[in-house]
């Protein structure tokens, strides 16, 4: 017995030595940190030098990204409690740190196994918020502690909750409680009624989570939680309660507010990307982010997609970039689809479809593909037409948005192959089924997405993902990121340039005779593709998408049902190719340079097509002897070109003549001729004229023949294989004309048959 309480004497000793030293250690940790931390007010009282965005000329982007800062006395009373009630309901009672916050916290996240809630007070989060990274560490939770206990010695409440509301972030790139009452409702801090206070204050917990417009559901629940919770500590009565909790909390965000806000906020998402740092440590650090965006770009995405004579129903996007990716302006009625992911239609086909068939050589295109029936029941598309065009090339294909063809071509690539293909174009496809041949994907694509892809055909296929920034500089102005695409101008090649421009080529004709023809009168030269998503089982659509390209930009234009309810669908004459078309060909004919020409390169080339045998089907190669009406012109890159030559005209046709004496005695024949052959003329077999590169009825007249004349034509390939033609006996008679019986002359047609 004596033993085992000697074994827990021992266990208690140990437990308590260990304890005083983490104690003794965290105690000098603590002194240590306290004296070499020093608090620097002045970095809490200009709270306005946040992040700062710059465009393409080093100008300040707008000015909302700066806080707007607004004195607690025109904040309303009902606001700031809102804030204090759901974030640290004994602010006005602790100096800086709640130890009761501190245990509960420790024990339910204990409890739960990891870490389920925080403790920090609003002291400790203003502190994060203007001094501190987000990482989690024990040093920097302790940098916190002693940062907010000397917080609350060099300031009072007032002061101190003064500049929390006006540090925090409230989604959206919005900074700050003057900047968010604006944004969100379009009134003062003053004017704030109890219900949008306590909304703003849900909002901060999670700004993605309870986001106003993208997330009403979460926002509206959190807002009443709050009301619940100010109830409870009696900073509200129960009517004051019951009228909030029936107040109807409006968004009131003005389309145009901050133009450049959609673009601030994509910037900010990319910067917490490069740096893994939350966007609210991007913003409150301090950094100096160089963007590539151009403001007056920027106002005619803006004036094009809200033009009244256009009349483009439904939410509305649009993005414009360079060939290479830097986005010099993006805009969006809603923050809602920034990044969301959609279904475009056949705006993806390019991508999904015909570049990875390129790519492999499964096509080219002048390849025909039958354009009937599916085998397949499981999957049996329909074209837009609800017809079938039988023979078809993968240009119309492409040109005219078939379906079919479109799935057979997947077919014969694989899904895989094309998967692989698609992503190196950055996309992000898998488990994918043949219904991507109609730009359908499981998990659908972002606005971001589909311009890098198109960025990578438009440049020559290299892959240029779509972004925004620059450079991002620290607050004391050391690089700490630039864009290594645009310092050095590398970007892998994802698809090779001889694809790139086939497709390219393709997508031109698309606009000019094809669905995206509002483009074509556009003098410039230009590539586009239009896509439309139907709604299943109804006669409404989801989204329309235009996506076109020059030498320098990249434009997508798109309107659509942001919320995916079937009553914010679109009509069904929205579409790709119709009204949407007018907004790009505004922006178009301001941006585009007319001079440039997409670049063919050596290994594309044109060839002539014997076009008897591509009409059967068959690529041929046109021979020496093809009429020149006969050949078809294709381009093909050079490492997947037909070899195999037609045969058609090689053996050489003869033709057969008819003549007469004329009233002034001259002999006169005619023949018909092809291009490719060599002709003789013969009188009494003495050669009389030799004819080349000559087509249809040729005539021929002898000025000075004899009493008697027989007369016949050899026709040549190359004077090979002379071939002779009837002939025909013309006399003289007493200056009188006479014929003589011969072979009927054929009317103007070629001769079909073979001697």
């Amino acid at each position: 017995m004596a033993k085992p309480i000697k074994l827990i004497r021992k266990f208690f000793l140990i437990t308590f030595i260990v304890v005083l030293l983490l104690g003794l250690s965290g105690t000098i940790a603590f002194a240590l940190i306290w004296h070499s931390e020093s608090l620097d007010t002045e970095r809490l009282t200009t709270l306005s030098q946040t992040a700062t965005f710059y465009d393409n000329e080093q100008q300040i982007i707008d000015a909302h990204n700066s806080i707007n800062y607004c004195p607690l006395e025109q904040i309303n009373s009902n606001c700031v409690n809102a804030f204090i009630a759901v974030e640290d309901k004994n602010f006005y009672h602790h100096h800086g740190l709640s130890l009761p916050r501190i245990v509960k916290a420790f024990t339910n996240n204990l409890a739960a196994g990891y870490s389920k809630e925080g403790a920090s007070t609003i002291t400790q989060q203003l502190v994060k918020n203007t001094y501190l990274t987000n990482e989690k560490t024990f040093k920097r939770k302790l940098r916190e502690a002693i940062l907010a206990l000397k917080v609350e010695q060099s300031f009072s409440k007032d002061q101190i909750i003064e500049m929390y509301l006006n540090a925090i972030y409230f989604g959206n790139n919005v900074y700050g409680i003057a900047n968010a009452s604006e944004f969100y409702f379009n009134k003062t801090p003053a004017e704030l009624s109890v219900a949008e206070g306590a909304g703003l204050a849900g909002i901060i917990k999670s700004p993605s989570k309870y986001d106003p417009i993208m997330h009403y559901d979460n926002f509206q629940q959190r807002a009443h939680l709050i009301l619940h919770l100010m109830y409870e500590q009696n900073l509200i009565d129960d009517i004051i309660l019951a009228d909030a909790l029936n107040d109807t909390l409006t968004i009131n965000t003005p389309m145009n507010i901050w133009l450049g806000n959609n673009y601030q906020t994509m910037a900010l998402k990319e910067a917490s990307q490069i740096l893994n740092l939350s966007e609210n440590d991007i913003i409150h650090y301090g950094y100096q982010i160089d963007t590539y965006y151009q403001p007056d770009r920027q106002q005619l995405l803006y004036d094009a997609m809200n033009e009244p004579e256009y009349d483009l129903v439904g939410e509305k996007f649009a993005l414009l970039s360079t060939t290479n990716g830097q986005v010099q302006a993006l805009w969006s009625s809603t923050p809602t689809i920034l990044t969301a992911r959609r279904n475009f239609g056949s705006a993806m086909k390019p991508l999904l479809v015909y570049a990875p068939a390129l790519e492999l050589g499964i096509i080219q295109p002048a390849s025909l593909i039958d354009d009937a029936p599916l085998i397949d029941a499981k999957f049996n598309p329909k074209n837009s037409d609800d017809k079938y065009h039988g023979l078809v090339s993968a240009r119309e294909s492409l040109m005219y948005s078939y379906n079919i063809p479109a799935v057979k071509i997947l077919e014969a690539t694989t899904i895989n192959n094309a998967t692989t293909i698609a992503n190196k174009m950055g996309l992000n496809l898998q488990n994918e089924n043949l219904s991507m041949a109609l730009g359908n994907t499981n998990s659908g694509t972002t606005f971001l997405e589909l311009a890098s892809g198109y960025q990578t055909i438009a440049n020559q296929g290299k892959y240029t993902p779509a972004r925004f920034i620059k450079t991002i500089r620290d607050r004391n102005g050391q690089i700490v990121y630039y864009d290594i695409t645009n310092k050095y101008n590398y970007a892998p090649q994802a698809i090779t340039s001889d694809t790139a421009y086939l497709l390219t080529d393709m997508l031109v004709d698309t606009v000019r005779k094809g669905t995206a023809r509002k483009l074509a009168s556009l003098d410039v030269q230009i590539a586009a593709k239009t896509g439309t998503t139907e709604r299943e089982n109804a006669d409404t659509n989801t989204d329309a998408t235009l996506v076109s390209y020059t030498p320098q930009n990249v434009l997508i234009v798109w309107q659509g049902n942001a919320s995916m309810k079937p009553e914010d669908d679109l009509p069904r004459g929205a579409n790709g190719g119709g009204r949407l078309a007018n907004a790009a060909k505004q922006i178009h004919s301001v941006i585009s340079n007319l001079t440039e020409h997409f670049i063919c390169p050596t290994t594309v080339k044109t060839m002539a097509l014997d076009t008897l045998d591509y009409k059967n089907g068959t690529l041929k190669l046109a021979n020496i002897a093809t009429p020149d009406y006969e050949t078809t012109m294709e381009l093909f890159a050079l490492r997947y070109q037909p070899t195999t030559v037609s045969e058609n005209y090689l053996v050489t046709t003869p033709t057969i003549i008819d003549g007469q004496i004329t009233k002034q005695n001259q002999a006169q024949i005619w023949f018909e001729t092809l291009p490719y052959q060599t002709y003789s003329i013969y009188r009494n077999n003495v050669l009389q004229a030799v004819i080349h590169h000559k087509t249809g009825i040729y005539t021929h007249i002898d000025k000075n023949p004899q009493d008697s004349n027989t007369y016949y034509v050899t026709a040549s390939i190359k004077g090979e294989d002379p071939r002779q033609s009837n002939q025909i006996e013309l006399r003289l008679i007493n200056q009188d004309f006479k014929s003589i019986t011969h072979s009927k002359a054929v009317e103007n047609k070629r001769v079909p048959w073979y001697f």
